[in-house]
């Protein structure tokens, strides 16, 4: 009877690759039967892959074939198995769950081996290392019920990282050993660094390294030429901080036939292996190469002292790339402050080689433990062995994987573009469905759809707006929660005036119309306020409050903080509000040209990134579009400026998370900050190098920090924490 071998992990790049590894160690009529368990964390920006897609991807990789460009981004699924015709269909089993789910579907398997594959590759430190922890935890405990006669336990090479990271998968590690020992299960315990694949973010992954440096300079391309599509071909992108650091490019295939010649091949000892490094190629070489695949002139730099939003945003977005960076042999030191971590090492340190450890066979388990600990730099408890003679392919402990040569960077960075769904700025439609309500005697139109549990998403539009300026972030959105926006009213012609009282009276039938007692309130612009107010006017219905570039304008309340538009625009709409006749006159000083500005007060210039997206040329004038309109516009305003937030903000119970932006120049991010200091149990975040329509330029970003704190609102800060954001206000509203 075959061997039943069971592949549980949160990566499904190296999880598939090992399966694909497992199917064609033997052939078809002896091979073992494989179960591939995928339970990787789905978000936005990175959504799960489904188990078709995944079984796809695995019996292409066992066969040898190059997956095919352009396959969309999967969605979760259950179990499957792949067509029998296809190499080690009839041997593979497929099932993708949440991770919550997990311990439950292991009750319907046994396993004679058990591999567990979390490698650490989430964006998020934090939120990798619990997801790693909670899929080993929950396996180490189904042992005894698998029936397992081997465990392989596959985790991150932490060697540069001195952080809680490390720490948390060291412990990992000495949980393995002490389950293992106890259960008299042998095991071994790998190492793998980041590694490449051309598939990486169609299965909703993107490993550190030298694909986040890929990811970076895609995500900044998309942003600028959405603005400005020929920008790229007049001006350069600016990098500085490389000079003497290397990146290795280690693919995934090769990690995963190193980690299966060190864990499942033959009856190996137990003990520890770390997957040897390629020699690392210079950065500089790295980042050319990739910014000619993107169609960008990447310009190294001896320091950042001139860098514009651009080059900024782009050094934001590289930093934990250059955290992977190793020195290279002989390099002098960076010029421009203190190398990242990691770039300590030297590139013989980089290409290093798999080394096993054995525990003393009479070593009582808490010995055994402080070897597993120790490993592989303490000897007291074990013995350093040669890795097993490599089959035809791998490396050897001698000759670690050479590096990719500069035709196969061109030809992987080429295909890991190919293969990437649109990032941030997607411009996808979503699939929200329109249904208009009657309400007080006026049509109120409705657009609701997504999936998931637990209260619904209500995204409030600001003043005068249509859906446009929402439409990518509930894109992004849908897939993870319910959610409702509609119509905001009383700028049409046809509507009657249209007070604070009115919006309130709207959202109630809106929660009404979809069947929910509360909700999550997402207020951008204006809507942060009338969220705020409702929330008093029923906090029972309310489960929590998300203000997206937030206006918090108030008669009498934080006077000198406003923007030089809102200075403008109020000055105008006071106007408009006694002299409604002269609107005809001032329709062409209120139309806003850009989406950024300056921002705060000294904040440098935002440059292209300040520049309007031109998706939404026409939405930013709908107020605008008339006289009429214009002055039911300036009068919700005007209205909307007396209500005291700042009164009601104390008695706000539910958690609250602020958005804002560095480079807003029409709601003042300074203005937020302090309205944030006066909720109770607020965080306040502000994003880097973005302007006042961050949901719309970085609608990933956005719907990750709602979908986080939405789940755990007090772990936000910890669970995103990115470099081009900067967190502010603590959930008790002090400042940090």
């Amino acid at each position: 009877m075959p061997q039943r071998v069971l592949i549980a992990g949160t990566s499904p790049l190296l999880a598939g690759r090992l399966a694909a590894r497992c199917l064609s160690a033997t052939d078809s009529a002896a091979g073992a039967d494989v179960v591939l368990l995928s339970a990787p964390g789905s978000r936005p920006g990175a959504p799960a892959p489904d188990r078709h897609g995944l079984a796809a991807f695995v019996t292409r990789c066992a066969a040898g074939e190059r997956t095919p460009a352009g396959q969309g981004p999967p969605t979760a699924g259950a179990s499957a198995r792949p067509p029998h015709d296809a190499p080690g269909g009839k041997r593979l089993t497929v099932v993708c769950v949440e991770p919550d789910a997990v311990a439950r579907e292991l009750k319907a398997w046994t396993a004679d081996q058990v591999w567990c594959v979390a490698p650490g590759w989430d964006r998020s430190p934090a939120r990798g290392a619990r997801a790693d922890s909670a899929l080993a935890g929950t396996l180490l405990a189904a042992l005894p019920g698998l029936g397992a006669s081997r465990y392989v336990h596959v985790g991150p090479d932490t060697t540069a990282d001195e952080g809680p990271a490390r720490r948390s998968y060291r412990d990992l590690e000495r949980l393995t050993v002490e389950t293992c020992l106890d259960a008299g299960v042998p095991w071994r315990v790998l190492r793998t660094p980041p590694a490449m694949d051309a598939r990486a973010s169609v299965l909703g992954e993107c490993p550190p390294g030298a694909h986040r440096l890929l990811w970076a300079l895609h995500s900044v391309r998309t942003e600028i030429e959405d603005r400005v599509p020929d920008w790229f071909e007049r001006h350069p992108l600016r990098v500085a901080g490389v000079a003497g650091l290397g990146l290795t490019l280690l693919t995934a295939e090769q990690a995963a036939g190193e980690l299966w010649r060190a864990g499942g091949t033959g009856e190996l000892p137990d003990g520890f292996a770390t997957v040897p490094r390629p020699a690392p190629v210079p950065l500089a070489d790295v980042l050319a190469r990739a910014g000619a695949v993107h169609g960008i002139d990447v310009r190294p730099v001896p320091d950042r002292e001139d860098f514009g939003a651009a080059d900024r945003l782009l050094d934001l977005r590289l930093r934990d790339v250059l955290r992977q960076a190793v020195r290279l042999r002989n390099a002098a030191p960076a010029s421009t402050g203190t190398p990242p971590p990691g770039a300590a090492r030297s590139d013989s340190d980089a290409a290093g080689s798999v080394t096993t450890r054995t525990d003393a066979e009479n070593a009582s388990p808490a010995a055994r433990t402080v070897a597993a600990d120790a490993a592989p730099h303490s000897r007291s408890h074990s013995a350093t062995t040669s890795a097993p003679a490599p089959q035809a392919g791998p490396a050897t402990a001698d000759a670690p994987p050479p590096p990719l040569s500069a035709a196969d960077q061109w030809e992987l960075f080429g295909a890991v573009r190919a293969h990437r769904s649109p990032p941030d700025t997607a411009r996808g439609e979503t699939a929200l469905r329109r249904r208009v309500l009657e309400v007080a005697g006026r049509p109120l139109v409705l657009f609701e759809g997504g999936a998931g549990e637990g209260p619904p998403l209500l995204v409030l539009n600001a003043l005068g707006q249509g859906p446009g300026f929402l439409t990518r972030l509930c894109a992004h959105l849908a897939p993870h929660h319910r959610l409702v926006t509609w119509q905001v009213r009383g700028t049409e012609r046809e509507d009657p005036a249209w007070g604070i009282r009115h919006q309130l009276d709207d959202m109630n039938a809106v929660l009404e119309a979809v069947g929910a007692e509360r909700a999550h309130l997402i207020g951008w612009c204006t809507g942060a306020k009338i969220a705020t107010a409702f929330q008093q006017h029923s906090p029972r219905a309310v489960a929590s409050l998300v203000f997206l570039n937030a206006t918090f304008r108030q008669n009498g309340r934080w006077d000198g903080m406003d923007t030089k538009y809102e200075s403008d625009l109020a000055a105008v709409c006071r106007a408009l509000d006694r002299r409604p006749h002269k609107a005809t006159r001032m329709l062409d000083l209120l139309a806003p040209g850009a989406a950024g500005g300056r921002g705060s007060p000294g904040a440098p210039d935002a440059g292209v990134l300040g520049v309007l997206s031109q998706a939404l040329a026409d939405e930013v004038r709908r107020p605008f579009r008339d006289a009429e309109v214009l002055v039911r516009y300036a009068r919700q305003l005007v209205d909307l400026w007396r209500l005291d937030s700042a009164a009601q903000a104390p008695r706000v119970g539910v958690p609250a998370l602020f958005v804002s932006s560095e480079f807003d120049g029409i709601s003042s991010p300074i203005r937020a900050r302090e309205a944030a200091r006066c909720f109770p149990h607020a965080r306040y975040a502000e994003l880097a190098v973005a302007g006042h329509y961050a949901p719309h330029d970085r609608p990933a970003l956005v719907a990750e920090l709602i979908t986080e704190f939405v789940r755990a609102p007090e772990e936000v800060a910890d669970l995103v924490r990115y470099a081009e954001i900067t967190w502010h206000i603590d959930m008790e509203g002090t400042a940090r």
